[in-house]
């Protein structure tokens, strides 16, 4: 019989991940500065991080914990003064998607007729970010043009991994929406409450990936093939 406590991201790692993310957008909000609020960020994703360390194995705690280990960087560089630190931070988190695209194609199945329309609308809304933020400066623009087109083919990885349900893809698109917010309110225009937006769909994506990846590959084999967990239909078929 399967561990429940080791099948599922739920009880204390849930708990410091939301605790932690509410007082950092709470010290967001009262916008107040300083290395209590850095630490506080890289709180929520570094317990995600120590949850897939302890559960995972195989190629998909390397690749997710190479992802988280990644966006807990760029959480760092990106709350730290300094517009220095932009790029770095863009760098940390587009490392971060290469590891969750690796793992996502190593799984991912061919595009049935829906899917093909829904990447098709992905790379035109790639295309069209990439043009909205032309005017911005050349040193910048390269980086934020690879980070967009890293972003999307993850995305299309998440939509292509088979699994029960489409919450590995939605958070994946969370992440892209949290990632517009970011970039919008950074180079074209200031959005109300744009840095809150941006952190709480952020947290809110992290989460959705990371807990549809526990549904997919917690039990996954030393061959990195995803366990068929029973259910009453295979039972039956069983008999």
């Amino acid at each position: 019989m399967q561990n429940t406590t080791k099948t599922s991201l739920s009880g204390s790692f849930t708990f410091i991940y939301v605790t932690a993310a509410v007082a950092f957008l709470v010290l967001l909000a009262m916008d107040a500065a300083g290395l209590g609020r850095t630490v506080m960020k890289a709180i929520p994703v570094s317990t995600l991080l120590i949850y897939v360390l302890r559960d995972m194995q195989g190629t998909a705690r390397i690749c997710l914990a190479g992802a988280l280990f990644g966006s807990v960087c760029g959480d760092i560089l990106l709350d730290l003064p300094g517009a220095n630190l932009f790029v770095f931070g863009l760098v940390a988190f587009l490392v971060g998607h290469i590891f969750y695209t690796v793992l996502f194609f190593l799984h991912a199945k061919r595009p049935d007729r829906s899917s093909k329309v829904i990447i098709a609308g992905l790379v035109i809304f790639a295309g069209a970010m990439i043009w909205l933020f032309r005017g911005i400066t050349p040193e910048l623009y390269g980086p934020v043009v690879a980070y967009i087109a890293v972003i999307i083919t993850m995305s299309i990885g998440a939509l292509l991994v088979p699994a029960a349900n489409r919450l590995l893809f939605g958070g994946a698109l969370l992440f892209i929406a949290s990632d517009v917010v970011l970039a919008v309110n950074k180079f074209l225009i200031v959005v109300p409450y744009g840095r809150l937006i941006n952190i709480t769909l952020y947290f809110l994506a992290q989460y959705m990936i990371i807990k549809a990846s526990a549904g997919i590959w917690i039990d996954t084999s030393k061959t990195g093939t995803p366990a068929r967990r029973s259910t009453k239909k295979s039972l039956a078929r069983r008999k």
